[in-house]
C-alpha cells in the first residue's frame, strides 16, 4: 500500500537538483534521417524528472531567445508574461530548469515522448510567434516548449541535443504515486520551470 514519506521529500530535490546527463546528446544516437534513444540509458521505472538548460546562459539573455509567452488564460483571455532574467535566475550561474514532470513506469519512454525522436524539423508553426501553442502530443512539452522560446531554430533537436540536461529521482510504480506528485508540485514551485507554467485558472 502506498503512502506519503514526507521526510523524505527534501532529500528527493535535491537529487532532482543534481543533473545526472549533461546534454541530452549523451542519450541519443542517429536512426537513419533520425535518432532513437541509446539502450539502456534510462531506467525503465517511474520517477520524477527534470530538464535543464545546460548551454551558455548568454544564449537565454540574447535576441534568440523568445521571452515573450501569451498563454490561454481565464475565461479564454490571453495572459501576458516575460520570461525574463530573474524568473530564469540567470544571476545565480547555474543550470536553468526548463521543465519538471513525473511518470510511474518509464523514464526512459517518457523523455522520448519528450523529445519526439522520430520527428525531424519543427513541430510548432513559427508564425505563432509569441502566442503559446497547443503541443501536437500530450506529451512533448520539452519540444513544444523549446520551440516557442527559439522560434528561428529550423533544426530544434539539435538546439535541445547540445544544450539541455536532464536530472531525475527514480520514484517507481503506485506505491510511490503520492510521493511523485509532491514532489514534482515542490519542485515546480521552487524551481519556477517556464515551460510548466500554467495560467488557465
Amino acid at each position: 500500500m502506498g503512502g506519503v514519506h514526507g521526510g523524505s521529500l527534501g532529500r528527493w530535490f535535491e537529487e532532482l537538483c543534481r543533473l545526472k546527463h549533461q546534454t541530452l546528446q549523451e542519450l541519443v544516437v542517429p536512426s537513419g534521417a533520425k535518432f532513437r534513444l541509446r539502450p539502456k540509458v534510462l531506467p525503465k521505472s517511474g520517477g520524477v524528472y527534470t530538464f535543464w538548460w545546460t548551454g551558455p546562459r548568454t544564449v537565454l539573455s540574447s535576441e534568440q531567445f523568445n521571452r515573450a509567452m501569451h498563454l490561454y488564460g481565464p475565461g479564454g483571455r490571453t495572459v501576458e508574461l516575460e520570461v525574463g532574467s530573474e524568473w530564469l535566475g540567470l544571476d545565480a550561474d547555474l543550470p536553468v530548469p526548463l521543465y519538471v514532470g513525473k511518470n510511474a513506469q518509464s523514464l526512459a519512454s517518457r523523455i522520448g515522448q519528450h523529445l519526439l525522436l522520430g520527428t525531424s524539423g519543427r513541430v510548432i508553426p513559427r508564425k505563432l510567434g509569441t502566442q503559446r501553442h497547443k503541443p501536437p502530443t500530450t506529451s512533448c512539452q520539452l519540444r513544444a516548449g523549446m520551440e516557442h522560446f527559439f522560434l528561428n531554430a529550423n533544426e530544434p533537436l539539435e538546439l535541445i541535443f547540445s544544450n539541455v540536461g536532464l536530472s531525475y529521482v527514480l520514484l517507481d510504480g503506485d506505491i510511490n504515486g503520492a510521493n511523485r506528485f509532491y514532489l514534482e508540485n515542490l519542485a515546480v514551485g521552487l524551481m519556477r520551470p517556464p515551460i510548466n507554467v500554467d495560467v488557465e485558472r
